[in-house]
């Protein structure tokens, strides 16, 4: 039997969009940034990450053994951020150990000095779990302009 070229194409096109729809199924977790001018010299930067119903994400503040925890980086610096958003602290079965966690919203802000370009980039690193499963940590960038 002879597979035609365009057979082919076609095959691969349903096959990537497929694999393309699952990847973006398991994207559980959207982040939003934003700066406000608080004076002079300082700018505040709020970060918003948006969980889809069963997953969360960790505290910057988590044990050693359990999971990864979410890390902002500026300047290949660690900064750590106040955590505004209610959390929840309880024993994980998944680690082993005492984990917090946030569900459906984390808000996290963090004052920096204004530069005078006007620009802070950096990235977040979070992993994310829904009970049943945890993903790969990610690390998604920052830029933000004011």
């Amino acid at each position: 039997m002879k597979v035609s070229g365009k057979k082919i194409l076609t095959g691969m096109f349903l096959f990537l969009f497929i694999l393309n729809l699952k990847a973006q199924k398991e994207l559980p977790v959207s982040w939003t940034f934003e700066v406000s001018v608080v004076d002079m010299n300082h700018v505040e930067v709020k970060a918003v990450a948006a969980m889809k119903k069963s997953w969360v994400i960790y505290s910057q503040f988590t044990e050693d053994d359990g999971p990864i925890p979410t890390g902002f980086y500026f300047d290949d610096k660690q900064v750590k951020f106040e955590e505004l958003s209610p959390s929840i602290t309880e024993f994980d079965d998944m680690f082993g150990v005492n984990v917090t966690k946030f569900k459906e919203q984390a808000v996290f802000k963090a004052k920096f000095p204004a530069n005078p370009e006007r620009k802070l980039k950096g990235y977040v690193t979070y992993m994310t779990c829904d009970g049943a499963k945890c993903l790969p940590p990610k690390d998604v960038e920052i830029v933000i302009n004011w």
